[in-house]
């Protein structure tokens, strides 16, 4: 078929014509558009900080991770659950199964719930802060290439630690047992967003902040921050770093208080419907 001159002109104004009400469809596209999302992460953390016992500032009354029992980076791994409802709407659930322990011989002595631990003992140390973390978010913002939300969660978290000392001090025989623990059910909220800088769910920026303080029970605050590639179209290998943070978390019912940071690089995948 022909084309005459007067068909070509009416095709080139109708592509001027359509070209900016495509675009804007293509504007309005969600990028991040999905039901249910997955998220596992493993995660190298550095646990730092210390326990009081007996409700004591003194440093004899307290134990330190990396003083005392040489704390290293140990592998554990996180989890979330998202639920998207509603367009502006989630319901979120995360698992942080975070648990390690180590054996030291102890170069200073400290008492812990009661008990005595000598310098020279050899000690093994238990720390238990495995936490879940119950929410809501609501997208204040949902445009196709960013999203800025509002999640509020509350972790709930049994912070324990059990020392647990065997040996031979001034030639007798010794064994020594002491555990404490907090449980801690704590709101926060902050923001979080979503990036996607090239214009396609290829490539994602997160990057989430969350905290509260408790007056004189103490505080808590996490901030996370990572980069996604897409492996296909339901799939995102994602990785950053993240720093989980308790500060002066004390129960008067325990009569423990703690000062615990844990942080450390994570990378993991994402599976999205």
């Amino acid at each position: 078929m022909r084309c005459s001159p007067r068909r070509i002109l009416a095709a080139v104004i109708l592509l001027l014509i359509c070209t900016p009400w495509l675009r804007a469809a293509d504007d309005d596209a969600d990028l991040d558009a999905y039901k249910i999302r997955l998220t596992g992460l493993w995660w190298f953390s550095y646990p730092t900080g210390s326990f009081q016992a007996q409700g004591t500032n003194s440093v004899a009354g307290s134990f330190d991770l990396n003083r005392d029992f040489g704390f290293r980076s140990y592998s554990t791994f996180s989890g979330k659950v998202d639920w998207r409802f509603k367009r502006k709407h989630h319901l979120l659930v995360g698992i942080f199964p975070l648990s390690s322990s180590r054996t030291a011989t102890l170069s200073r002595t400290f008492t812990f719930q009661g008990q005595t631990f000598d310098a020279g003992l050899q000690t093994s140390m238990n720390l238990d802060t495995s936490a879940y973390a119950p929410g809501y978010q609501y997208d204040i913002i949902r445009r196709n290439r960013i999203v800025i939300s509002i999640p509020v969660q509350v972790f709930l978290g049994n912070i324990s630690a059990k020392l647990t000392a065997a040996g031979t001090l001034n030639g007798s025989s010794t064994t020594k047992s002491a555990s404490g623990s907090i449980f801690a059910a704590l709101p926060v909220a902050g923001p979080a967003v979503r990036w996607y800088p090239t214009h396609t769910n290829r490539f994602s920026l997160d990057g989430t902040l969350q905290g509260m303080y408790f007056f004189g029970y103490g505080d808590f605050m996490t901030v996370k921050g990572n980069a996604g590639i897409a492996l296909n179209r339901h799939l995102n290998f994602r990785a950053g770093y993240q720093l989980g943070r308790r500060l002066r978390v004390n129960d008067s019912n325990s009569r423990i208080g703690i000062v615990l940071v844990q942080k450390g690089p994570v990378a993991g995948l994402e599976a999205s419907w």
